[in-house]
């Protein structure tokens, strides 16, 4: 039995009640001898948040692998901070598990010592937040997606404004409807990206919820990709469209979120100057888009996995942001019933393809 002391009362609380307890916290208990090569030992439910099979021994080193390269040397950074200050352990960090799932892992602890002064051991927790995590990292990054996706209304409103400036100069009381109209299309588009900043959890917890009614995708397309160019002056992107405009039953918020996000990107990743074509397709049954640029391309082993909640390549690490993008593009498409894929193609770039019903 163990004895909890809460206020002036003393409960007694079995170890069979207290490891199911510290099980549904996903709380895990280690320690580390300082003075036996680093020899740990673990509880079952440490091993669990490393990924790490109960029935196998748990070293050190092992924990070690677990964690991310990109997060193992300050994870270390922290371990020899608390030894050498005798302050409290903490750390957060990433772990890989067998399954290749990214979990992220907090650890706290504490250093004893022994009557020399010299560190004996440090000790402590690991609780899985992946959750938590995940909510706040997906917090940041749609706000900075928002804010983001905000230059584009917003040139938009800038040049428009500029033209009717010109437009005005030396006329009295005649203000053309078009000009206005856009105008004020961009400004609902803030007011949109607004509401989302205002709810960024929604994609987690509760989904996207669609719009749908008829949408002019080739209008969209060329709009789009006209503020684009608005914001990158240099960028060369051409379409390439059939005769007839392509319309369909869709979201044209959302559509044009994974529109402005695969240009964006494709301009990211290119050297900004390099020809961007972007092609729309239909058959009897969907229409296809298909974004291709000659930037840096994607390796063949992250083409699935680039579409993953917050994954980032190797080489993506050179370009800002958290991995959230494709992501949310993946989400809408699949909500309307689409596909997207990076395609297999000769040469340098990436070529990504969605598709939608018709």
């Amino acid at each position: 039995m163990i004895n909890l002391h809460v206020g002036d009362s003393t409960f007694f609380i079995s170890q069979k009640y207290l490891e199911l307890a510290l099980a549904q916290a996903r709380m895990g208990f280690w320690e580390v001898n300082l003075h036996e090569k680093n020899y740990m030992s673990c509880t079952d439910q440490c091993k669990k948040n490393f990924g790490w099979d109960t029935a196998l021994a748990f070293s050190y080193e092992d924990m070690l692998g677990c964690i991310l390269d990109a997060d193992r040397a300050e994870m270390q950074e922290h371990v020899a901070e608390s030894i050498e200050k005798n302050i409290p352990y903490h750390a957060q960090y990433r772990v890989r598990h067998a399954d290749e799932s990214i979990h992220w892992i907090e650890a706290q602890g504490w250093v004893t010592y022994d009557e020399n002064g010299s560190p004996r051991a440090i000790s402590g927790t690991t609780l899985d937040i992946t959750e938590k995590k995940e909510l706040e990292i997906l917090r940041d990054e749609m706000l900075s997606i928002a804010m983001h996706e905000i230059k584009t209304p917003l040139s938009s409103v800038k040049g428009t404004l500029q033209i009717l400036e010109r437009q005005l100069a030396g006329q009295q009381y005649n203000i053309s409807p078009k000009i206005v109209n856009n105008a004020l299309k961009a400004t609902a588009r803030i007011s949109r990206l607004l509401d989302d900043m205002v709810a960024p959890l929604m994609v987690m917890a509760k989904g996207i919820i669609l719009d749908k009614s008829e949408l002019n995708l080739s209008k969209l397309i060329q709009e789009i990709s006209e503020n684009a160019k608005l914001i990158f002056p240099s960028s060369d992107i051409n379409l390439h469209f059939p005769d007839n405009s392509v319309v369909v039953m869709a979201d044209g918020y959302r559509i044009g979120q994974v529109i402005t996000n695969l240009i964006n990107n494709s301009i990211k990743y290119s050297d900004g100057i390099s020809p961007i074509h972007i092609y729309l397709k239909t058959s009897r049954a969907e229409v296809s888009v298909t974004i291709s640029d000659l930037g840096m391309g994607i390796k063949y082993e992250d083409r699935k996995k680039i579409f993953d909640k917050f994954y980032r390549s190797k080489i993506n690490g050179q370009v800002e942001g958290l991995g959230i993008g494709l992501f949310l593009c993946a989400d809408i498409i699949l909500r309307h019933g689409g596909q997207i894929a990076v395609l297999d193609k000769e040469g340098p770039g990436t070529d990504i393809c969605f598709t939608l019903p018709l």
